[in-house]
């Protein structure tokens, strides 16, 4: 099996043990007798779509959930923005955190001071 990005690139083999490759030459028989072949090409299109995720270097992964939690309680307590990138993006959510984690830290210490 090989994937192809684009026109231009040369396809990446995919590679798949023997047990995978008779089942999937078994589902592709499947939808093509029966007739839903466009609900197996959306199924792996919503599977191919969550997996490339995976594949991406880890700063341009989308944010953690922990990462979000903790930049709201940022952006919340210290009234600062939370940039649209650092949404989109785990290392710039990092940098984010990195840059307000030390300010969020004293205040709430100079809260439970009082």
């Amino acid at each position: 099996m090989r994937l192809l990005l684009t026109d231009e690139d040369d396809p990446i083999s995919i590679p798949l043990d023997d047990v995978i490759r008779e089942a999937w030459a078994l589902q592709y028989d499947r939808a093509h007798r029966g007739d839903s072949m466009d609900r197996l090409r959306e199924r792996i299109a919503i599977c191919f779509a969550n997996s490339l995720a995976v594949c991406l270097d880890t700063d341009l992964q989308p944010p953690t959930a922990a990462q979000m939690q903790y930049a709201t309680s940022i952006a919340r307590e210290l009234g600062v923005s939370l940039p649209y990138e650092a949404l989109r993006f785990r290392g710039t959510m990092a940098d984010f955190i990195d840059r307000f984690a030390d300010a969020l830290r004293a205040k709430r210490e100079t809260y439970l001071r009082k």
